[in-house]
């Protein structure tokens, strides 16, 4: 239960090898390749030719992801359904990356990912088109009802017409001015809220007149669209929307048969994700002329599978490997990885949330974990909701498959049903409702709860300074751990002996005891900051400062009182929402009771796991982590497969 001990890894190959050994070095999943242009090898840079050679090739294979994905967005619609409960019971196919490689060449991505592209297009083609055959629809469905097309004026010797449109307005004035007008005949052929439908007649020695007098009425000539009658091109209109609709139906009758090849589809993103890694990774390598170098961070137990996977792939001629222990001035840079048993490793998100140890540091995990699991109990505390997240966690662990990081999260939730239970049946509730016995009562034992909960802080405040005091001892700084560590705990336990004696147990020798505990503690802790400060006034000065920070800590000690608030407030909120259910008549409890029930109580649950994740964290940020732990350290990022949609087989190993 600590950070993972990690090697620097020095890799020198051949040029021509550098594919196929990133290739093993990426099936590990572990290992951290560290950008050498950056360090103190940069005299030794990638040409500027090659970086932009590396450049265009990971930006080509960005492209190619691009495409995968926005196809698979394309295609996936149109497949048949699956349940989300079978989608989360189908185990991912399990692949090495030679393997992945070989059902790529199976068929061709170009082609693929082309062919869909295609159809796409196609399809917004189709759409596109559609819309304007409606359009054309709802027009000639207003002139349906004449019988009029473009030769029938074209053939006339005097007398001439037009179809066209007038805009409504007030009064009907544009209208009324072409019907009052003796130069022309209007005909109406339908009206709506934004125009009227005309068909005018007139003679063509009037045409300069009635083109003023149509202009003067915003007269839209329409006559060029009716090449044929509004009947015979609707009917045309109709029919080219089924053929539209039938070759539409038909490209997605096809889109509904490819399930085989939205797999395809999923291999080569994982294929070209891999790649790009692999790409990307070149840039933080150093080319010499004939050989590269590599440099990275491995875990120590995992030094034996990377020697595995490069002797069982080339012969110990193409390559050289140096293993060195990491140097103390590297300490800032070594990537962390936590190592922790079944039961506190779901809580390494906690400690990842506020920030990972450095490398010399100690991991908190395992520190926070028994706090985090009591404060977090005690916050939500109700039999029935510790129960219920217990049986959705299980159900979610043991029959569906996640990925490791879901598992993970789910494992810890899985973890914090048990003091929730555990607390509800001290509690005495079940859903808000009282169980036959009670231990605490969240209504009568308030300040019973009060007081554990400041008990508990103080316990939690105490565990940190002894921690405290560990890490300076550990590091040679005595005084450091009597005046960070030591003199505050033995101030706490004064105050606490001065108060038992005096106010409960009535023990006047207990309190002096107690008192003179914490004074010499007080006392020590200026003396123990003057002799660590070589300015010894300036030691006093801020010894006696240090002091000050007792202010702090009552702060501290009285945050812990949300335990013992959330805790309440949530069995009240229950009982109320109990209590409304009750004045529900009898008849009408197991109707629209059970379905009010469901929804109060879920609402609930929500905000108390909630309001306890989150303070349950905060307790342990701020009053246990700000006594010994700063934190600072960066996770691993190894080179790796991305795992979407496959499963990477585990590397042998020696």
């Amino acid at each position: 239960m600590a950070i993972a001990k990690m090697k620097k890894l020095t890799l020198i190959s051949f040029h021509e090898k550098k594919d196929q050994l990133l290739q093993s070095i990426q099936a590990l999943q572990r290992f951290e390749v560290v950008d050498l242009p950056s360090s103190d090898l940069g005299d030794y840079q990638v040409s500027a030719y090659e970086v932009d050679s590396l450049e265009t090739i990971i930006k080509k294979f960005e492209t190619r992801i691009d495409q995968v994905q926005a196809v698979l967005s394309f295609i996936q619609p149109h497949l048949p359904k699956t349940s989300m409960v079978k989608k989360l019971k189908e185990k991912k196919k399990e692949y090495s990356l030679e393997e992945l490689e070989q059902e790529i060449f199976k068929f061709s991505p170009h082609d693929l990912v082309s062919n869909l592209l295609n159809k796409q297009q196609q399809l917004e083609s189709l759409a596109e088109e559609q819309k304007r055959l409606i359009e054309e629809e709802m027009f000639l469905s207003n002139w349906k009802k004449l019988n009029f097309k473009q030769a029938d004026v074209q053939q006339m010797q005097h007398v001439t017409g037009s179809v066209g449109t007038v805009p409504q307005n007030v009064q009907n004035a544009y209208i009324n001015q072409l019907k009052e007008s003796e130069l022309l005949y209007v005909e109406e052929v339908y009206q709506n809220k934004d125009e009227h439908g005309i068909f005018i007649f007139y003679d063509k020695q009037n045409e300069q007149a009635i083109k003023q007098l149509l202009n003067d009425s915003h007269f839209e000539n329409l006559t060029e669209r009716f090449k044929q009658t509004p009947s015979d091109q609707l009917t045309a209109v109709q029919q080219q929307q089924k053929e539209l609709k039938k070759r539409k139906s038909n490209i997605k009758r096809e889109l509904e048969q490819m399930t085989n090849e939205e797999w395809q589809l999923m291999l080569t993103e994982e294929y070209y994700e891999a790649k790009l890694q692999r790409e990307r990774s070149k840039l933080l390598l150093v080319d010499e002329k004939h050989l590269f170098i590599m440099e990275g961070w491995l875990e120590e137990e995992k030094v034996s599978s990377i020697k595995l996977a490069l002797t069982d792939n080339f012969s110990e001629d193409d390559f050289a490997l140096i293993v060195d222990d990491v140097k103390e001035e590297e300490y800032d840079q070594v990537p962390i990885v936590l190592k922790n048993n079944g039961y506190v490793s779901p809580f390494e998100s906690i400690t990842s949330m506020y920030n990972l140890p450095k490398y010399n540091e100690i991991d908190p995990t395992p520190f926070l974990a028994p706090f985090y699991l009591l404060f977090f109990g005690m916050m939500a505390a109700d039999l029935g909701y510790g129960l219920l997240l217990w049986v959705a966690t299980f159900v979610a662990l043991n029959y569906f498959n996640f990925d490791g990081g879901m598992k993970k999260n789910l494992r810890f939730f899985h973890l914090l049903s048990y003091p929730t239970m555990l607390w509800g049946i001290l509690y005495g509730t079940f859903f808000g409702a009282p169980l036959p016995f009670i231990i605490l009562s969240t209504t009568d034992d308030v300040i019973t709860i009060l007081i554990i909960s400041v008990v508990l802080g103080v316990v939690q405040i105490f565990f940190g300074l002894g921690i405290n005091t560990y890490l300076k001892w550990r590091s040679q700084d005595k005084y450091g751990a009597f005046a960070d560590g030591i003199g505050w705990i033995g101030i706490f336990a004064g105050l606490i002996l001065l108060l038992a004696g005096n106010m409960l147990l009535e023990n006047e020798l207990l309190g002096t005891i107690g008192g003179i505990i914490a004074v010499l503690s007080a006392l020590g802790i200026i003396l123990a900051t003057t002799l660590g400060t070589e300015n010894k006034g300036l030691g006093i000065g801020l010894g006696v400062y240090n002091l000050y920070g007792i202010t702090g800590y009552v702060g501290d000690i009285v945050s812990y009182t949300r335990l013992m608030a959330l805790g309440v407030s949530s069995a009240s909120i229950a009982l109320a929402f109990n209590m409304i259910i009750g004045f529900i008549p009898v008849w009408g409890r197991f109707t629209v009771g059970i379905l009010l029930f469901l929804v109060l109580h879920a609402v609930n649950i929500g905000l108390t796991m909630l309001s306890a994740y989150v303070h349950g964290a905060r307790l342990i940020f701020v009053e246990f982590f700000g006594k010994f732990y700063e934190g600072g350290g960066k996770a691993l990022a190894p080179l790796k497969a991305s795992e979407k949609y496959i499963q990477l087989k585990n590397q042998k190993e020696s």
